[in-house]
């Protein structure tokens, strides 16, 4: 099996998590970034993955999809999203966080993926930009989480080993064939 995990990140989480992601599936793996607009043409499986910044994907990874959205007609997909809140939050009458955030990719999608999962991200301070911090801060206001950013990580190999462990059952199961 031939898989190219193409990812878009800021700061390094979501290469991370595609990498040790790659590490756990069987054949051969190209993990890339998604600017780099790698043709999944020649690969078996493509699995996309962004880091979740302002409650949605990066531009880059639907861009990517855009680009390529013939070619992923053929093929099997996956989708991964890499964030600190995987589960969601009902605040002030709305939702925030959860599946919400990897629904635009996957309906982006010319044909519904394998699988798809929400995989833990990390928030470093010393990463973020100043127009990110910002953002970060006035988020963390209006969810009463006080004031200021914290280092927090929920970034772990093992679920990464899981979500591949899993697209790989799924493709061996009737789930993963039209």
């Amino acid at each position: 099996m031939k898989y190219l995990i193409v990812c878009a990140g800021k700061y390094g989480s979501t290469l991370q998590t595609g990498r040790w992601i790659g590490e756990r599936l069987e054949g051969d793996v190209l993990v890339t970034e998604a600017r780099e607009m790698a043709d999944p043409g020649e690969r078996d499986v493509v699995i996309l993955g962004s880091g979740i910044y302002s409650h949605t994907v990066l531009p880059d990874i639907m861009q990517y999809v855009d680009k390529y959205r013939e070619t992923l007609a053929g093929k099997k997909t996956a989708v991964f999203g890499v964030a600190i809140d995987t589960t969601g939050v009902f605040v002030r009458g709305k939702v925030h966080g959860g599946w919400s955030y990897i629904l635009p990719l996957i309906e982006r999608l010319p044909a519904p993926p394998v699988y798809a999962g929400l995989l833990g991200g990390e928030i470093n301070p010393m990463k973020l930009d100043d127009g990110d911090r910002e953002k970060l801060e006035r988020f963390y206001k209006m969810m009463d989480m006080g004031d200021g950013v914290l280092f927090k990580t929920r970034m772990t190999k093992q679920a990464a080993w899981e979500f591949a462990e899993k697209l790989m059952n799924r493709m061996n199961s009737d789930w993963g064939h039209p």
